[in-house]
């Protein structure tokens, strides 16, 4: 598993939690801008809609939790055409050679694969176990 030496996470009965934080920020048609990241990569999923991809640096045991959130611009109105909603596809964080999964975001009224409005900002937590035990 993860080789690096991670910071103590506090105040959790799990032991090896890992968190990885990323921040997305789109142009247009959900294409990735800027992105800040550590311990992994970020990419837009060609012809998916609304799909990100997130390649580890490491393998870990298990994907604990993720949190996806859009940030949209200050004055332009979200419909429910835009994606706002996050899924995951491809949960793969144990795999030794391409530790990865994909967010999707998704239309709220029809769960469809949405791009995000433009110039939006997506803030990614991403919670991992690091052991086996």
């Amino acid at each position: 598993m993860a080789s690096r030496q991670f910071e103590q996470f506090q105040g959790s009965l799990e032991k090896g939690v890992v968190k990885l934080y990323a921040t997305i920020t789109t142009s247009t048609s959900g294409t990735i801008a800027s992105s800040v990241v550590k311990g992994l990569a970020v990419s837009k999923v060609a012809a998916k809609a609304g799909r990100y991809a997130i390649a580890l640096q490491d393998s870990y045991m298990r994907l604990l939790a993720v949190n996806a959130v859009v940030i949209g611009a200050a004055d332009a109105a979200y419909t429910t055409a835009n994606g706002v909603q996050a899924i995951l596809r491809n949960v793969a964080v144990a795999s030794a050679t391409a530790p990865a999964f994909e967010i999707q975001l998704c239309r709220t009224d029809t769960g469809a694969d949405a791009e995000v409005i433009d110039a939006a900002v997506i803030l990614v937590e991403i919670t991992l176990s690091n052991s086996s035990v």
